[in-house]
């Protein structure tokens, strides 16, 4: 009977475990999503200041902020509920296991040391289990989010990455996509991506050229259609980034050493790095001294065009199989442009899938395909 009653509270967080999740879901969600208007104001400060509108914009941090403190102001009030009720329980327990003891002991079955013996050891008990109680509330609010988490790291993993490499070609069979649904991306697509041989994805903005590099990457799942690797789905081929490197038209460069940006912390010797610097025309970066030097907060002490060929040289020590280059040539001057253009196009060995708008009409003759779509 003491066993069952002290134990009592280890159950109640089981009974609301459905409100315990969705409490914790909504707190995630809010200060994820004041986490990232944060990211972005700070990404956009110059726009704002330059507009005058730091008195808005700190009107809807605030607003952000009061958001997600209110969401966690309820995950608290829930837990601490939960809290009061469990101790109340174990007291309940307590009280009702000291009625037992006193009757036994009127009845002549349990001796005084007897009834301050058990009170006592029942006493030390049931601290630990409020507490344990108070643990398991916790396990149970965050099991899904764990759950989530899990999943994707084992999906990222090593040995899944490298899992599955083309061999002989990449196929898009009638896909169709749509980030919200009825709003088509992508309508009846078809693409053959032989291994080895350099394609451009060409039009204007929207009509779905990165919508077609993310399904490759896997980041969606087309709504229609497929997508095979060499006659396998991409869904069962592991995770792609094993031996595909991508290049966004937004250059990333971390607040570390321009060696540490280039390898990205493998094992790398100097000189391939001088030599790759060399190849996509940044010779004055090309020695220790620079390769030591630090690179500032978003590559703030280079210009757009380094900041673009210093992400091209990264992508180019990796070595992987097949590159994707996201609007390589955004933001560049024309004579910058032409030298990426044409590093791009002296790439052995590599197949290469360009998605760009304004790559020159005289170098588009050296594609092995090229595709422009229309929206």
């Amino acid at each position: 009977m003491t066993l069952l009653l002290l134990t009592t509270p280890l159950y109640l967080p089981k009974l609301i475990e459905k409100r315990l999740q969705q409490a914790q879901a909504e707190a995630l969600q809010s200060a994820g999503e004041a986490l990232a208007r944060v990211n972005d104001w700070l990404s956009g400060f110059e726009v704002i200041k330059n507009f005058s509108i730091e008195q808005q914009i700190m009107r809807r941090f605030r607003a952000a902020n009061d958001a997600a403190a209110e969401k966690l102001l309820r995950e608290a009030q829930l837990g601490a509920m939960a809290q009061l009720i469990t101790t109340l329980i174990s007291y309940l327990s307590f009280f009702i296991i000291l009625a037992c003891s006193t009757a036994l002991v009127l009845a002549g079955d349990f001796s005084t040391g007897d009834f301050f013996v058990a009170i006592g050891l029942v006493d030390q008990l049931s601290y630990p289990l409020i507490s344990l109680s108070g643990i398991i509330r916790q396990l149970v609010a965050v099991r899904p989010t764990c759950a989530g988490l899990c999943t994707f790291v084992h999906a990222q993993g090593t040995e899944e990455r490298s899992s599955m490499p083309m061999q002989r070609e990449i196929r898009f069979n009638h896909v169709g996509f749509a980030y919200q649904p009825g709003k088509l991306v992508l309508s009846d697509f078809n693409l053959v991506i032989e291994k080895g041989k350099r394609y451009l994805l060409k039009g204007p903005s929207g009509c779905g050229k990165t919508a077609a590099a993310n399904l490759l990457l896997r980041y969606y799942d087309a709504g229609s259609g497929s997508i095979t690797v060499d006659g396998v789905p991409i869904g069962q081929c592991g995770n792609t980034y094993g031996w595909i490197t991508v290049v966004r038209q937004e250059a990333t460069l971390f607040r570390d050493t321009l060696r540490n940006n280039l390898t990205l912390y493998r094992e790398m010797e100097d000189s391939a790095l001088v030599d790759m610097l060399r190849k996509v025309g940044l010779a004055s970066l090309a020695n220790r001294a620079a390769l030591d030097a630090m690179v500032e907060d978003h590559g703030a002490n280079f210009s757009g065009g380094e900041k673009k060929r210093i992400c091209l040289a990264r992508a180019l020590l990796r070595n992987t199989e097949m590159l994707i280059l996201d609007e390589p040539l955004a933001n560049l001057d024309d004579e910058t442009a032409g030298r990426i253009e044409a590093l791009l196009l002296s790439i052995p060995d590599r197949t290469l899938l360009v998605v760009s708008h304004q790559f020159s009409e005289k170098n588009l003759a050296r594609f092995d395909a090229v595709m422009e779509l229309a929206g």
